[in-house]
């Protein structure tokens, strides 16, 4: 593997969280929100993560064992934002502007914790590509250091 594959696979990671933590943000941001612009309670977004293969590479046993085996580097790729198809949660609001001839008010299904669960998780999965970033950078650094010598 190429320090440059290291460099696309790592931004490609931090990309994927990036959008990960943006709709984590944006369902709690959201979650009382009873009226959209597509009508109805604010609907819950996830993000899908989908592996994308970069190159192949023969792989050390290969090479000390002279096999055909290959690896195939992956990066990873948002491949796309879902929305939740659950018409959300009702709650008995009679005062509420949105509250149907009953007194009901469907609010979001946004779970708090869970998504604040998931801003740490894609914080940390963020911060982990990053650091790999910087550790093939700092590889690149020393390599160009050695031809100054």
């Amino acid at each position: 593997m190429s320090l440059l594959t290291i460099f696309r696979v790592s931004a490609q990671g931090m990309t994927a969280e990036r959008l990960r933590l943006e709709a984590a943000a944006a369902n709690l941001a959201n979650a009382n929100t009873t009226r959209t612009a597509e009508g109805g309670p604010y609907r819950r977004r996830d993000v899908v993560f989908e592996a994308i293969p970069l190159e192949e590479t023969p792989s050390f046993s290969m090479t000390l064992s002279q096999t055909t085996e290959r690896l195939t580097i992956a990066g990873v790729q948002a491949r796309s934002v879902i929305t939740e198809p659950q018409a959300g949660v009702r709650r008995y609001q009679p005062d509420h502007p949105d509250a149907d001839p009953n007194g009901y008010v469907t609010l979001p299904d946004v779970d708090p914790l869970e998504e604040t669960i998931n801003m740490l998780s894609a914080a940390r999965a963020f911060e982990a590509n990053a650091t790999a970033f910087n550790a093939a950078k700092e590889l690149v650094r020393a390599s160009l250091k050695l031809g100054e010598a």
